[in-house]
């Protein structure tokens, strides 16, 4: 019966010119989105001699990198928060992802502080 109905949809989807393929759901969309924020985001690379202007780029990429994983994470948690009786608790992810983000920029602008002390 599946097959009938797949074949039933095929053809009037050639029929009528509309597509065979289901609406983009969300998370494929945060996903595609995800996937382009990444590429849209390449880090450069860090020289041997690095100054605080080249991990400040760095800084600037995983910034970038962290908003782009947040975002996702939340759609796919949601998503499956959605399908999961009584739903989740995500607060601690939510809380561990946050601490990650802050101990990289901490970490990050401590690196950026000493290479402009270097330099002064």
């Amino acid at each position: 019966m599946a097959q009938a109905d797949y074949l039933f949809n095929a053809i009037r989807a050639l029929a009528t010119d509309a597509s065979a393929r289901p609406p983009l759901s969300l998370v494929s969309a945060a996903h595609a989105e995800f996937v382009a924020a990444l590429a849209r985001n390449t880090p450069r690379p860090i020289p041997i001699y690095v100054d605080a202007a080249d991990l400040q780029d760095r800084a600037d990429h995983l910034e970038g990198l962290f908003t782009a994983l947040l975002a996702y994470l939340a759609t796919i948690l949601d998503d499956t928060a959605q399908n999961v009786p009584g739903g989740l608790d995500v607060r601690q992810i939510e809380a561990l992802l946050s601490d990650l983000a802050s101990e990289v920029r901490g970490t990050s602008q401590h690196a950026i502080e000493c290479a402009a002390r270097r330099v002064a």
